[in-house]
């Protein structure tokens, strides 16, 4: 057995944990990433199901798998580097490649294996002969998530009740008393309104209070202080910029595609991403209702008051600013997945192969989506949605038409050089496109070898020539297809009279009347006629070509032809590449055509400079803002089944629809407007719909308290731990939703509770009862995460730069931009250590709760980083401490500087 055979077994091979010990982010790993990389390699040769098992290997059940192949184990979990599967998905060594026969794996592919090894090679499949594993069953269908949203009474209270302030401290204190415990008040003093003041400025707008903002709270004693403090943030353009990048992280915005490198036709930057995240920050600062921000990041073309300029069409980057793949259903996974996730907490993508597991979502239901994803496209104009009028605008569109005529200019360079060595090497050409009309033998194979070394033949337009000589349209070249057609031992006879009929125009095909007068001059016995035939005129036409081609590059009337040659003439100037008038060299039309001009023939360093242009709008200030919008296709189409996941095993054609689980009676409607994103969208955010309040609240209350009520925020599904607060999620799910789906309403709500304002203070036999604090008898001491730490060191340095909106700038590297890191650059396929170090959010999908992690390296960047050396400098240079009367002064202002509060007597015996 082939060791490329054998290898395959290492995609699902010696699993480092059991089904029921994996967590829940490694089984959606596994269902998302892994597992469609098995059903459409491996499972057509290796599986059970399908009674196919090449070498004995059977991979669609783990018992199969561990089986194993001839030559050993070939997977390491936690050790990509050490395991044999790796080298062969990689094609490093040619003797074990996975997939066979060329059928190399894709990048990310290849990186998701890489990084499934590196986590253990979790598998979460059950073995042979165990039950089936559905989440089609009454009881997965009866989880509390997907049951109707009703409001619950108020609980009462027994003990404490003057403790609380709202209806949420009711069911707060209802909880821990029937646990024995009771609430850590923050005490009314100063340290206590520091403490308080700081926690709602973190929350709210990601920035510390100013020493002024504390003085300010800390002495104003008015019975409302604190809820004018909120309604201040509330209203601050920094709220915005907070809570939207929160969203960002569940819509799992980057600036890049997913690799770092571009490609032949498309850069890997996306300029107009920044137009989403302005969108988002926006919605945030203005309260957009939260159905309504549903409704516009999916279908925000199709509502019926929108315009062509609507700046409510960069909604759409929800759908559009996600990683790309190579595979079109690969990119509508995505696709479903941050929908399905974003909204709804659920992992509809896990039933792209297989009804899910756990959750009531058969694979019919993640087709329907299917459908409504397939059935859009990305135009390639996208519409603008605010200009510049300024300088910088016409600066701007210099530069910019600048490069768009290097463009066309290059175009014509690289057509010139393609055309000049066709015409010197003809018969070279015509002579290998013949004999690819031949029965393949070893002398056909060495024959095409000579004449590609004897004449240095370029594969662009061996495969161009090729191609027009098949073409039955082909004017010029489809006669020599005819000759080439007529088996040598039959030529002597048949061409001839072939030949006549050419000349005389009596074939069926469009023949250039160069081409049939040509023939009236020859007598054709062999191919070295017709050789000789079509040399003559290339040669005799080589003259004007130069000339042509010039002409055409100052044509710029639409639809005018090019001048001074005939439209005969003009066929064979175009042959093998077509020559398009400048009229029609659009930056779209030289983008689709540029993989077909022959690059290896003129100066190397010359090129095209898509990537310049896409530079010039990511970063030039006078650039239009563009909206990256997608819309329906004319003729939107249902998706069929594909059968364990494989594109090419179809099965039943599912009408495009909403989710079986969560429409009453189980029976969704079909779609009909469009793609169905609008019907899709209402939907979701409809008052019905079970999980989309609950999904918001408890995000929102992660972020107030370090945790949701689900510990899960993307996943309210069968696999989520019960809710901490089941009753108080359903009560302020309600809430939300009765109060126009405002979030800013439903901040107010919490951060007036007293459970908002606890201490911190640990009761160790409180600690007993509930380590993790599930029951919020205090306050949750949290860590600044990345954004909220770099703004605070700029902000101590007096340098922050606060002003809003606008396009994507540097933040990590020298020389870095003091803007907010909200406004920063997030290469996908490649973040900066320092954002992977202060655990910064993977956008390769959605990802609404990070990780928190100590690690040296955050302590080796505040010790040594020239940024954090800059900010202790210019603390002490400030007036209020460089002016301090004496050492204790200077430490008591340096803290509330940096800390917003005011020492502690230990903390100043260290300071001195």
């Amino acid at each position: 057995m082939h060791k490329s055979l054998v290898l395959i077994a290492g995609i699902a091979a010696l699993a480092s944990a059991s089904a029921a010990e994996l967590t829940p982010e490694q089984t959606a790993f596994f269902e998302s990433k892994i597992r469609p990389i098995l059903a459409d390699k491996s499972y057509k040769c290796h599986s059970v199901e399908q009674g196919k098992a090449k070498g004995g290997l059977t991979l669609d059940t783990p018992d199969g798998v561990k089986k194993g192949g001839e030559d050993g184990e070939v997977l390491m979990p936690g050790e990509p580097e050490k395991s044999k599967l790796i080298t062969a998905v990689r094609y490093t060594d040619p003797e074990m490649q996975m997939p066979p026969k060329g059928e190399k794996l894709s990048d990310a592919e290849i990186a998701a294996l890489i990084e499934w090894v590196k986590m253990g090679a979790p598998d979460p499949r059950k073995a042979a002969g165990a039950a089936k594993l559905t989440g089609l069953t009454d009881k997965a269908k009866n989880h509390w998530a997907y049951q109707p949203l009703q409001k619950p009474s108020l609980p009462k209270v027994e003990k404490n009740a003057q403790w609380c302030r709202t209806p949420v401290d009711l069911f707060i204190l209802a909880k821990l008393e029937q646990h024995g415990l009771a609430p850590s008040p923050l005490p009314d003093d100063q340290a206590g309104r520091e403490t308080l003041l700081r926690r709602a400025t973190y929350d709210l707008t990601g920035l510390p209070p100013e020493p002024r903002e504390v003085q300010a709270f800390v002495t104003d004693r008015a019975p409302n202080a604190y809820e004018k403090m909120i309604d201040r943030l509330l209203a601050s353009p920094h709220y915005g910029e907070r809570w939207g990048r929160f969203w960002l992280d569940t819509a799992r915005y980057a600036d890049t595609v997913g690799r770092n490198v571009n490609v032949q036709r498309e850069d890997y930057r996306y300029p107009n991403a920044w137009t989403y995240r302005d969108y988002i920050i926006d919605a945030f600062n203005k309260d957009k209702p939260y159905d309504q921000f549903i409704v516009e990041q999916l279908a925000a073309d199709r509502l019926p008051d929108i315009k062509p300029d609507d700046a409510r069409l960069a909604a759409l980057g929800f759908i559009t600013v996600g990683e790309r793949f190579n595979n079109g259903n690969d990119v509508i996974n995505d696709r479903i997945d941050a929908v399905s996730k974003g909204f709804l907490g659920m992992t509809v993508s896990c039933a792209r192969c297989h009804d899910h597991k756990f959750d009531p979502i058969p694979t019919a239901d993640y087709y329907a989506l299917h459908g409504i994803f397939s059935s859009i496209e990305e135009p390639r104009e996208k519409p603008v949605i605010r200009f510049y009028d300024s300088a910088e605008a016409s600066d701007f569109e210099a530069k910019l038409a600048d490069f768009e005529q290097r463009n066309v200019d290059t175009y014509y360079d690289l057509l010139g050089g393609g055309i000049a060595h066709f015409h010197k090497k003809v018969r070279a050409y015509l002579q290998f496109t013949a004999l690819s009309f031949r029965p393949f033998t070893d002398a056909i194979a060495k024959e095409r070898g000579r004449l590609i070394e004897a004449n240095q033949l370029d594969n662009e337009v061996r495969d161009q020539v090729n191609r027009r000589v098949r073409d039955g349209n082909d004017p010029v070249l489809m006669p020599y297809r005819l000759f080439a057609e007529i088996p040598p031992s039959q030529f002597y006879e048949k061409a001839p009279k072939l030949a006549d009929d050419l000349a005389s125009g009596k074939s069926k095909h469009k023949i250039n009347p160069l081409v049939a007068a040509a023939f009236k001059t020859v007598v054709v016995r062999s191919m070295d006629d017709v050789n000789l035939i079509y040399e003559r005129l290339f040669t005799f036409l080589d003259v004007k070509s130069k000339a042509y081609l010039a002409a055409a590059a100052k044509t710029n009337a639409e639809g005018a032809p090019v001048q001074g040659v005939s439209a005969e003439e003009a066929d064979f100037y175009g042959t093998p590449f077509s020559v398009e008038p400048a009229s029609k060299l659009t930056t779209n039309r030289l983008r689709e055509i540029t993989g077909q001009l022959p690059r290896r023939l003129t100066n190397p360093k010359l090129g095209f400079v898509f990537e310049r242009m896409n530079e010039l709008e990511l970063t030039h200030p006078g650039a239009p803002a563009r909206a990256m919008i997608v819309a329906d296709k004319p003729t939107p189409q249902n998706s069929p089944v594909f059968i364990r996941g494989m594109s090419e095993n179809r099965g039943e054609i599912v009408p495009r629809r909403f989710l079986t689980a969560l429409v009453k009676g189980g029976k969704p409607e079909p779609f009909k407007d469009g793609s169905g994103r609008l019907e899709l969208a209402r939907c979701i955010a409809s008052r019905d719909n079970p999980l989309t309040a609950r999904v918001m609240v408890n995000r929102v209350w992660m972020h107030h308290f370090g945790e949701g009520f689900v510990r899960t925020p993307d996943d309210l599904g069968n696999m989520s731990e019960p809710p901490s607060h089941p009753e108080l999620l359903d009560w302020l799910a309600s809430y939300f939703m009765e109060n126009g789906w405002s979030l800013k309403k439903m901040h107010k709500l919490i951060m007036l509770s007293r459970v908002y304002q606890e201490s911190s203070f640990t009761n160790p036999d409180f600690e007993k009862i509930d380590p993790q604090n599930r029951l919020l008898w205090r306050a949750n001491i949290r860590r600044l995460d990345f954004e909220a730490v770099r703004d605070t060191l700029l902000a101590l340095s007096g340098r922050l730069d606060l002003s809003l909106g606008g396009k994507t700038v540097n933040i990590t590297d020298e020389p870095y931009s003091y803007r907010r890191s909200v406004y920063g650059y997030i290469d996908r396929g490649n973040l900066p250590e320092l954002m992977l170090h202060f655990d910064f959010v993977d956008p390769e999908m959605p990802n609404s709760k990070r990780n928190s992690t100590i690690v040296p390296q955050q302590a080796l960047f505040l010790m040594n980083s020239a940024l954090v050396i800059d900010v202790a400098r210019r603390v002490v240079a400030r007036p209020e401490v460089a002016q301090a009367r004496n050492d204790m002064d200077r430490i008591l202002m340096i803290y509330r500087v940096i800390f917003q509060r005011t020492p502690k007597p230990h903390e100043i015996k260290i300071g001195i």
